[in-house]
C-alpha cells in the first residue's frame, strides 16, 4: 500500500480555476498564520529550520498538526484493514496553503515523518512518500 502526502499552493490551482493535484483527503491551512508576512521568514520554506522553529512555538499550529496526524493515522489504519484494498492501493493526503511554500510544506512533511516513523504499527506494509508540488517555483533558477 502507498501513502502519499502532498503540499500545494491554492493560488496556482483553485484561484486560477485549474484542477489541483489529485487527492483523497484535503487539509486547508490557509486560516493559520503565514510566515510570508514575517519579513525575516518570507524567503524560507516549510522544510527550513527557521520555519520549523517559528511553527513549533505556535500552540494553534501544533494543536492542528496533532489533530491532523491523528486523523491520518486513523484513516491509514482503516485503509490497511480493508480487505478490498491490495498492495497497489494508494491513499493521498493533500495540504494546501496560499502559495505552497510554508504551511502546507511544513504540515505535509511533519505528517509524512510521523507516519514514516510509526508505519510498523499498521496491519499491512505501507510505503510512504511526500511531494511538495509547488516548492520548486520558489527555488532559484539555474543560469542557462
Amino acid at each position: 500500500m502507498r501513502i502519499k502526502f502532498i503540499s500545494y499552493g491554492h493560488k496556482f490551482y483553485e484561484e486560477q480555476n485549474i484542477a489541483p493535484p489529485n487527492y483523497d483527503f484535503l487539509f486547508s491551512l490557509r486560516d493559520l498564520k503565514n510566515p510570508f508576512w514575517v519579513p525575516e521568514l518570507k524567503e524560507y520554506n516549510g522544510l527550513d529550520p527557521e520555519i520549523h522553529e517559528y511553527f513549533s512555538k505556535d500552540e494553534n499550529i501544533q494543536s492542528r498538526l496533532s489533530k491532523i496526524c491523528e486523523i491520518i493515522r486513523d484513516f491509514i489504519e482503516d485503509f490497511s484493514n480493508n480487505e478490498h484494498k491490495n498492495e497497489d492501493s494508494e491513499l493521498v493526503f493533500a495540504f494546501k496553503c496560499t502559495g505552497g511554500k510554508h504551511r502546507s510544506v511544513y504540515f505535509a512533511q511533519k505528517c509524512f515523518e510521523q507516519i514514516q516513523e510509526t508505519k510498523a504499527q499498521f496491519s499491512r506494509s505501507i510505503d510512504c512518500m511526500v511531494e511538495h508540488v509547488d516548492l520548486s517555483k520558489y527555488l532559484p533558477k539555474a543560469n542557462t
